[in-house]
């Protein structure tokens, strides 16, 4: 996983604060607020958008518009519904892009909601999902976009990347679900991770490449490698960034 900001000491150091701040947020204002003062400054944004399917026994779907810019209320009611089918589009597109992040030009999107979106002045989404263990498509949806200045550029994207774990812990944290889940996830019985792979999960919070945390701790990049298979099974996790979240959310690290 590469850092967009490791060679800039200064970005480092607020990309950790903001990791920091992440165990304190308590409510979506909060949540919002914690994304304009940390989040902001990698992936810029007016305007933020979440969606999660916390499942029927934790109130189904949801979404939440957060923004600093007025908006039309039939936009805002259009956003805030979760069976909209903007939505629908907008995770057909984090699964066209392989689960990575990526820019949606709102033009292209025929969906009501997009297009009012480009109606308001906003070009594209810096977007990025979760797909939860055992689902067809994403358990959270996270876009961001700004009217303001040039478009972001790559770099954007790989930070969405690298925030992506704190923002889905972060969001538990708001909407008051990450102990029941955790609890939930405790009581399947999971086994529990070893000394080393809590080193390795460690190294992956930092944003360490395999090679690095081979060097790190002494061993393969392959058996890194190995490792963190072993991590995901364990926790659920579809990719080393989901292992991470789980991981804060369970506790095991911080």
């Amino acid at each position: 996983m590469h850092a967009p900001f490791s060679s800039v000491p200064e970005l480092g150091d607020a990309f950790l604060r903001g990791v920091e701040a992440a165990h304190a947020i308590a409510s979506p204002q909060q949540f919002f607020v914690w994304l304009r003062l940390h989040l902001h400054r990698f992936v810029p944004h007016e305007l933020a958008l979440c969606w999660c399917d916390a499942g029927r026994d934790a109130g189904g779907c949801r979404a939440l518009v957060l923004n600093c810019v007025p908006l039309p209320e039939s936009l805002m009611l259009a956003l805030s519904n979760p069976a909209a089918h903007c939505w629908r589009q907008l995770a057909e597109q984090w699964e066209r892009a392989d689960g990575r992040a990526c820019r949606v030009v709102l033009d292209t999107l025929p969906a009501e909601g997009a297009q009012a979106l480009a109606g308001a002045g906003f070009g594209a989404l810096e977007l990025h999902a979760v797909q939860g263990p055992g689902r067809p498509g994403p358990e959270l949806i996270f876009a961001f976009a700004s009217r303001q200045g040039a478009a972001p550029g790559a770099d954007a994207l790989l930070a969405l990347e690298l925030w992506m774990p704190y923002l889905q812990f972060a969001w538990w944290r708001a909407e008051g679900t990450g102990a029941r889940r955790v609890a939930t996830r405790l009581a399947l019985g999971a086994p529990p991770l070893t000394e080393r792979e809590l080193q390795v999960l460690v190294a992956v919070r930092e944003a360490k490449a395999n090679a690095q945390i081979g060097a790190l701790l002494g061993i393969s990049p392959l058996t890194v490698k190995n490792h963190l298979r072993s991590i995901q099974r364990k926790l659920g996790a579809r990719n080393r960034a989901h292992a991470v979240a789980e991981a804060m959310a369970r506790r095991l690290i911080s």
